[in-house]
């Protein structure tokens, strides 16, 4: 159960860091559309929340929540995972430098990793 606290505990807090940095750039960034800029702060939002909401079960301060049996921490592990691998296929094949590329290929590996294991870390726990 620790472990799996530790494992959350990096995931949420990460992915508080990596969205917050990406809200802070898109309204850095002048040559995305409207358009692109609402869609990234709706993936954001949804990120963010998740992310405050596996930390509101970590404090215990969820009423009648736990981590044994939340299944909001494996909605957030399948949205990682998913969001990454869709995003990682589109980034490779747009029009990026090959720096941007490694970079967010590199994110992509990280959380869907970080996703994996909080999630066979929850089915251990949750099965004992």
């Amino acid at each position: 159960m620790n472990r799996l606290a530790s494992f959350l505990w990096v995931f949420a807090g990460s992915t508080l860091l990596v969205w917050t940095t990406r809200i802070y750039n898109l309204f850095e960034d002048n040559e995305i559309s409207n358009t692109q800029r609402i869609w990234s702060l709706l993936v954001a939002a949804i990120f963010l929340s998740a992310a405050l909401a596996v930390i509101k079960i970590l404090v215990g301060s969820w009423r009648d929540r736990n981590i044994k049996n939340s299944r909001l921490i494996t909605a957030f592990c399948i949205w990682t995972i998913t969001f990454w691998i869709v995003r990682s296929v589109g980034m490779l094949i747009a029009d990026h430098g090959t720096g941007f590329k490694i970079v967010h290929a590199c994110l992509a590996i990280v959380f869907i990793s970080l996703a994996f294991i909080v999630n066979r870390l929850k089915t251990i726990v949750t099965n004992i």
